[in-house]
């Protein structure tokens, strides 16, 4: 018959596990109540109006020039965003077209993904930084684009290297531009890839779509039953719904906190919906020391130059307090100014979408005034 001791003990574990399995039940009804957790990062449907993104013949990746675009994004039955944005001659998110040979003091140059073009917003941050500056003898540019990484950096600001002249480049970064090798649009029906131009037909055929094609006059409605059909087929071959974890917010929440800025994709092993698309084949590692040499390169091909890295905070970051990508030191390794808005301008849950890992408009409006005050 077992001692005391060893019934004591055995009750102290049960206990313990009791009160974890309630405060797990308990986390998950917050969650489902908040509605947090109901759809993954990596479950959205976006939307562009075409045309949208396109190769030009410098192989560098831009928006359709003097067009609007409108953006959608979706997450089950739920639209996080519905916005339409212009661009300029040059194909870049903003309201006035670019010259370079304007005589001016400054020309500061803005590159980065989508957070730099402003995507989620409905007004482009830039122009409004523009606004709030209200200096003539300045001239901002938005070299911004959707999905682009480190590598497209580089090449963009190669093309015009022989035509403009820039006092400061400022390099935005979330932790993910570190791992995107170069790609370029491909497309297919109503559908858009980000493929490299050796494997596109092996990148059509073995991921989904980023984008989705929308005419401009589709309904939200509408939208949304495409989205719904679209979800069932792209890239679920191997499961038709959702397994017993991934019906879990708590579940779901903590694989996208966990996999936001990661070097590897060891989160796939427990996380298996993740689907991090071309990077899955490749070292993550490699890839992120790859960039530091590309950051290297732009360093050297503008040495007359201010070159900063504004490190953006992510979604999760923002909640953690922390980035999930620490680059200080080997940007500072690379002898660029390193400049972290987590650390020096306040961020909160509410300047994101609800779903989506964007900006809203309170967060624009946030990122223009910490760059207003900090930068300038």
């Amino acid at each position: 018959m077992p001692s005391k001791k060893i019934i004591k003990i055995s009750q102290n574990i049960a206990l313990i596990f009791a009160s974890i399995a309630f405060s797990l039940v308990m986390v998950e009804i917050v969650l489902r109540l908040t509605n947090l957790g109901k759809y993954s990062l990596y479950d959205r449907t976006l939307f562009f109006t075409a045309p949208s993104l396109v190769e030009g013949k410098d192989q560098t990746v831009k928006y359709e020039p003097k067009t609007n675009i409108r953006s959608v994004a979706i997450y089950g039955d739920q639209v996080d965003y519905d916005i339409t944005y212009s661009t300029n001659n040059l194909g870049f998110v903003d309201n006035v077209d670019y010259d370079f040979n304007l005589a001016s003091t400054k020309k500061i140059a803005f590159i980065g993904d989508s957070f730099t073009a402003g995507d989620g917003g409905n007004h482009t941050w830039v122009s409004q930084l523009r606004q709030l500056l209200d200096r003539p003898d300045t001239n901002l540019y938005n070299f911004g684009v959707t999905g682009t990484g480190i590598k497209h950096f580089q090449r963009l600001l190669a093309s015009v290297k022989d035509t403009a002249y820039f006092n400061e480049i400022n390099i935005m970064v979330i932790g993910n531009d570190f791992f995107r090798s170069l790609w370029y649009p491909v497309v297919q029906g109503q559908a858009l890839w980000f493929c490299s131009q050796e494997t596109a037909q092996d990148c059509v055929e073995k991921y989904p779509p980023v984008i989705y094609t929308a005419d401009k006059n589709e309904s939200q409605a509408e939208l949304i039953d495409r989205a719904k059909q679209l979800y069932e087929t792209k890239g679920l071959s191997e499961q038709s719904s959702p397994n017993f974890l991934q019906q879990f917010r708590l579940y779901n929440l903590m694989c996208d906190l966990y996999s936001l800025g990661k070097k590897t994709s060891s989160s796939l092993n427990l996380c298996p919906h993740l689907r991090f698309a071309q990077t899955n084949e490749y070292d993550k590692n490699e890839l992120y020391e790859d960039s530091l040499t590309t950051l290297q390169e732009i360093k050297n091909s503008f040495p007359d130059t201010v070159i900063r890295v504004v490190h953006i905070p992510e979604k999760g970051e923002t909640f953690n307090n922390k980035y999930s990508l620490e680059i200080r030191d080997d940007i500072k390794q690379i002898g660029l100014e390193y400049i972290s808005l987590l650390e020096i301008c306040p961020w909160n849950r509410d300047m994101y979408h609800k779903h989506d890992a964007h900006f809203n408009d309170l967060g624009y409006h946030n990122l223009t005034n910490c760059i207003s005050e900090n930068l300038f």
